[in-house]
């Protein structure tokens, strides 16, 4: 435990405040090495927690003119001992590291503006003694950005003791996370030390032990000191050299010398000045304005003038239903279980919101104005660059293999053949191309200058995101790729559109402060036109690639961007020069000088899929299969992998977790678990001043389809994977619903299939069992449905019905056929005994039936007609009852009116490839 200091005010510098361009910080990397161990409790139970091991910092001091020469230095701190009590204050830490820093560099003035930075604050930060004292936590002013402990609305003060007794000096601490600036592919801490040279140090020189020490760092400190500390100390070097060099990048861009807290707020920063630059008004072209309010102060009583940003009043009347038109990605998986063998391609569309969004031109938003006759709408008045949106109600022909308009369900987008969709105009006129019938609700235009060839007075560019976008990939291509300012530009560019996007949709997340759920605020340039003509414009160009491939290519899913198909090259070429192609084929020549608008992320030669983002591969791709594709046969290329939401061991290769998720697939059981380690919530977290630790949790497994689609032919495939011996398993391609409604009763009858009893759908007599179940409860709908039992329910309804019938005398049931009791001819009088009947119905129909079972429903004084579930079971049934037994049997009196669908599906060999129109 590192002593107290006293400190000279003289060695210290003075608060920034406000002037970012001549600020000086130091900037503090820190990190921790712990191990668990379990504890028990004051109520006896076992819980675990971090023994903390050490504490390591690594310090510079950042100014606007000493790139190079910052002075710099890094140590570490022990603990007296493994209890929480032993445990170093954040003070006490802070206080160490600085007086380190003034015995080697005497004659630096300290900043008295510190970022504390970490990787993943939230294993590092509970490691201060502050934390688990609830007054003293509350002291930390910790905020939850992206579910990492930072404090960006509260400094944290730490007072040091001067040597004359006269007071105090004051640091201001500022704790940041490298996680949240990290660009996307770079995201651990060995990542950020590859871009920035720094190789992450082993724990030892021999793989047995590297293993062993990873959970037991104890013992790899007491094994080896100095590698130990310098393993230690490699990490927060990592975050103090990367939180140093985006510093200065961030101030060779905007002229403003500080640390942004996540890595996206940069280019909401960015791409304002860039519009200032252009002459435009950064809140104008996001359709607001600043203006001017004044409310009464309580504690100055008084009235005071506050400045606020909102949206132009023309906008903000049609806010809401612009929002209405903004959806996500198009995700859906065409294909459940293993797809035929060949050569399958996994293509994306180049920089797709990017592109996208480079397109928007200058927007008049006092020009927003409603679209009346559906005949505008269909006449093509509005191209796929004008701002146009539109409620419809449509319905595509029953030819039409992808529809392309999207309507949103509690579990996502859903592409019916009818319904009712909100959305931009590409979408629309794509579907009026693949002969849709359109008929217009509601809509809205904003006119807007996207064209070349209209140009303003003073000469710029008029599309507000093309300058920033081109700018962004210009400054990318200077620089190789995974260095440091090749992603920070890549990350910057890609991230533009979510901020357009952010809180638009709701979604919360969890104040500490308030220890409240809160909903997401929308950011600087949050925009639902922008973000609705984005995210339209990709599914669409996506929608007309697909529908215009031949029918002899399979699609096997589609990935927000993107679809697995055994499309050829030459095929893609073919479709992506028709009109989206083509101004997306312009987007790509100005931004890139490149007209190509897809790229190649993967080939492979069998996947196998069960839904929506659950894909892998069952047979990777040989080399030959590379062949005239613009891609590297490397092994992360051969293997298409999506786990849709199962987690997997973090250590694991792609091609390991493939192989294991391809396993839990084919060898699932209804009952089949999995044991999921998460780490420690941070709201449970602060809530109870808890270390972060894992929780294991065990969870059902579930790798079924997610009825997105209408399954549509099916038939048991033939797998060989890996070591294990051959298995079949089923396999179905899949076409659109007729509706939104069919796709929502499927799911709720499913969850009723396999609420009690849990199910899987692994062979096509598995898929048979619940069409026949779905078919009898969708036909027994209303009175029917009541006490059909789940077990064996329709052959007990025909039994019960057929015996109250009998007794009666009704429905036909009053002539019996003499051979059904080995008769030739009846006696005068012949009456049915109980237990004949049911041996009959039972040994001759299939259907389960005692004496009791007759006697007790010979007790019922009425027959109600209509009340067996009407489906190909029930009618088969029924059939060889009136040939065999009654013949003058009224089949219909018992059938309820037939289901409104089913999900009857066509057998097939489906190890082949379809080959035909769907």
């Amino acid at each position: 435990m590192p002593s107290s200091s006293l400190f000279s005010a003289t060695q210290f510098g003075k608060p920034n405040g406000r002037r970012y361009k001549k600020g000086r910080y130091l900037v503090f990397g820190f990190d921790t090495e712990y191990q668990r161990r379990p504890r028990t409790n004051a109520a006896g139970q076992v819980e675990i927690e971090n023994e903390v091991l050490s504490y390591q910092f690594s310090c510079r001091v950042v100014t606007p003119d000493n790139a190079g020469e910052e002075p710099h230095w890094s140590g570490i701190i022990l603990p007296d001992g493994p209890l929480v009590s032993d445990r170093l204050s954040l003070e006490a830490f802070v206080t160490h590291a600085l007086a380190e820093g003034l015995k080697a560099y005497p004659d630096v003035k300290m900043p008295v503006d510190i970022y504390l930075v970490a990787h993943f604050t939230r294993a590092d930060v509970p490691a201060f003694s502050d934390f688990k004292d609830d007054e003293r936590r509350g002291a930390l002013n910790l905020d939850n950005i992206r579910s990492l402990f930072m404090n960006v609305s509260s400094d944290i003060e730490v007072s040091l003791p001067c040597d004359d007794g006269k007071g105090h000096v004051r640091i201001a601490v500022k704790i940041r996370d490298t996680l949240a600036l990290a660009p996307a592919g770079a995201r651990s801490l060995a990542q950020l030390g590859d871009i920035l040279g720094f190789e992450k140090l082993s724990l030892s020189d021999d793989p047995d032990k590297d293993l062993h020490y990873e959970t037991h760092m104890a013992d790899f400190m007491a094994a080896d000191w100095e590698r130990f500390r310098d393993y230690a100390i490699r990490d927060a070097e990592i975050c103090d050299q990367y939180t140093t060099r985006l510093i200065r990048l961030y101030f060779d861009q905007t002229g403003t010398f500080k640390l942004p807290v996540t890595l996206t707020s940069i280019g909401v920063d960015l791409i304002q000045n860039h519009w200032k630059k252009l002459g435009l008004d950064p809140a104008y072209v996001v359709g607001k304005e600043t203006v001017e309010e004044r409310r009464w102060d309580k504690k100055r009583e008084r009235y005071v003038t506050e400045t606020k940003t909102v949206s132009l009043s023309k906008l903000h009347w049609s806010e809401d239903f612009f929002t209405e038109c903004y959806h996500g990605g198009r995700n859906e998986q065409f294909w459940f279980g293993p797809a035929p063998e060949g050569v399958w391609y996994d293509y994306d569309l180049s920089s797709a919101y990017p592109s996208a969004m480079s397109l928007i031109g200058e927007v008049h938003w006092d020009s927003i104005r409603p679209i009346t006759p559906t005949k505008e709408l269909k006449k093509g008045t509005f191209l796929s660059g004008d701002l146009a949106f539109a409620n419809v109600n449509f319905e595509f022909p029953d030819d039409v293999r992808f529809p392309v308009l999207p309507v949103r369900t509690e579990t996502g987008l859903l592409f019916p053949r009818k319904g009712n969709s909100t959305t931009h105009i590409s979408e629309i006129n794509l579907a009026l191309q693949l002969g849709c019938k359109i008929e217009l609700v509601e809509g809205r235009y904003i006119d807007s200058d996207y064209v070349f060839s209209r140009i303003r007075e003073h000469g710029y560019p008029i599309r507000p995101f093309l300058d920033f976008t081109k700018h962004c990939i210009i400054e990318r291509q200077k620089h190789p790729k995974k260095n440091l300012n090749n992603l920070f530009w890549k990350e910057l560019v890609n991230s533009t559109y979510g901020k357009t996007a952010q809180g638009l949709r709701e979604r919360r997340v969890y104040d500490l402060r308030s220890a409240q759920t809160q909903r997401l605020e929308p950011s600087k340039i949050t925009n639902p036109v922008y973000a609705a003509y984005i995210t339209a414009l990709c599914r669409a160009t996506l929608g007309e690639i697909m529908n215009a491939l031949p029918r002899s290519v399979e699609i096997f899913s589609v990935t927000t961007d993107g679809f697995l198909t055994t499309a050829t090259d030459a095929q893609m070429r073919k479709t992506t020069i028709i009109n989206l192609g083509w101004d997306y084929r312009s987007a790509r020549g100005i931004l890139v000088g490149d007209t190509q608008i897809y790229e190649t992320k993967h080939v492979i030669r069998q996947p196998i899929g069960w839904r929506t983002r659950g894909q892998a591969t069952l047979k990777p791709s040989q080399v030959s299969d590379f062949e005239g594709v613009n891609l590297e046969p490397r092994e992360d290329e051969r293997v298409v992998l999506a786990k849709g939401g199962i987690k997997l061991d973090r250590t694991w290769s792609k091609s390991q977790q493939n192989d294991e998720i391809v396993e839990l697939l084919l060898n699932r059981k209804p009952t089949d678990t999995m044991a999921v380690v998460l780490g420690a919530g941070i709201r449970e977290m602060h809530e109870k001043g808890m270390d972060f630790v894992d929780k294991t949790m065990t969870k059902r497994l579930s790798m079924e389809f997610d009825w997105k689609r209408r399954p549509h032919a099916a038939g048991d495939v033939p797998v060989q994977f890996g070591t294990q011996s051959e298995v079949s398993h089923l396999a179905f391609s899949t076409i659109p619903w007729d509706s939104v409604e069919q796709y929502n009763t499927v799911r709720e009858l499913w969850r009723s299939y396999t609420k009690d009893a849990p199910r899987c759908l692994k062979s096509f007599e598995d898929y048979q069992k619940w069409a026949t179940y779905f078919e009898s409860k969708l036909a027994a709908q209303g009175p029917a449905e009541a006490y059909l039992a789940k077990e064996d329910g329709i052959l007990k309804r025909i039994r019960r019905d057929l015996v109250i019938a009998q007794r009666l005398r009704k429905a036909g049931t009053h002539e019996l056929k003499p051979s059904a009791v080995d008769q030739d001819v009846l006696p005068d009088g012949f009456k049915l005994k109980a237990e004949t009947f049911a041996n009959i119905l039972n040994d001759r129909f299939g259907i389960p039936c005692a004496k009791t079972d007759v006697d007790n429903a010979r007790k019922k004084k009425a027959f109600v007609t209509k009340q067996v579930p009407n489906c190909d079971q029930s009618v088969k049934i029924l059939e060889a009852i009136k040939r065999d037994l009654f013949p003058k049997l009224d089949i219909e009196q018992f059938l309820t009116p037939k289901a409104t669908f089913d999900l009857k599906i066509v057998e097939r060999d489906m190890a082949k490839p379809l080959q035909e129109d769907l």
